[in-house]
């Protein structure tokens, strides 16, 4: 090739290469922008820890992404599936409820995160067992296909023959366990009433709290910043409007 041709081809591409840039990470000042949005999904609405749909992954803590799907709220927790039900920014509670039986994992939270709340105590659900659980005090039948119990002494409905017991409790002579909190009002102990009620109750959920120190994060609003999150620094962090300087970061 002739070298003013290739010294004019070089010329052409540092020239495309100067205007057409593959789009980089947010900056601080895009971020200001896009963490002072909400996610908002159905009746469902919260701004920092929380980040997802319209919220950028530097808006909030890795673990508490949410997801709206067709208008209900939805996150994972520790490979768990479940509904959002309620957000309270200020009393910090978070209301899920389980999406999936069928997944037979615990619901488990990581404590630098999450805390649990008063009123609630596990059940456990045992499956896969070599004894007869239908001669147990507490025998349900669990159909993964429709999400729907069958209270009483029945066969096995999908393979998935389920045996309750208060407490978190190991599988013992079963393949596997798996326990879920629920309310202590709601189910106080067993009872064949009880055990009717289960799914409704299933339903309802139950509540765990977030750690975050939301007062620092008012400190930010306070003086014009927005709450975010640092990926590199594994930390909360203040993002300011352009021409702001940034203060030291949030602890977490």
């Amino acid at each position: 090739m002739n070298s003013s041709v290739f010294s004019f081809l070089s010329e052409i591409f540092f020239l495309l290469f100067l205007f057409i840039q593959i789009p980089s990470s947010l900056s601080n000042d895009d971020l200001s922008t896009a963490c002072r949005k909400e996610f908002v999904c159905g009746n469902i609405s919260a701004g920092f820890p929380f980040w997802g749909t319209g919220r950028p992954p530097a808006c909030g803590i890795p673990e508490l992404e949410l997801k709206c799907e067709n208008n209900i709220t939805r996150m994972n927790i520790t490979h768990v599936a479940y509904r959002v039900l309620e957000i309270n920014q200020i009393l910090k509670i978070l209301g899920i409820a389980r999406e999936d039986l069928c997944q037979h994992m615990n619901s488990t939270f990581n404590p630098k995160i999450f805390e649990p709340v008063e009123g609630y105590r596990n059940l456990t659900f045992m499956y896969g067992c070599k004894y007869d659980p239908r001669t147990a005090p507490a025998f349900s039948t669990f159909n993964c296909e429709t999400n729907d119990f069958d209270i009483g002494l029945i066969g096995d409905v999908d393979g998935q023959s389920l045996y309750i017991k208060e407490g978190d409790n190991g599988p013992g002579e079963c393949n596997g366990s798996f326990f879920v909190p629920v309310s202590i009002p709601d189910y106080p102990s067993y009872s064949y009433s009880n055990m009717l009620a289960l799914p409704e109750q299933l339903k309802k959920g139950f509540q765990v709290r977030w750690k975050v120190d939301m007062d620092l994060c008012g400190e930010c609003s306070d003086s014009s910043g927005v709450c975010g999150f640092d990926n590199v620094t594994s930390q909360a962090t203040c993002y300011y409007p352009p021409g702001m300087h940034s203060p030291p970061e949030i602890s977490s």
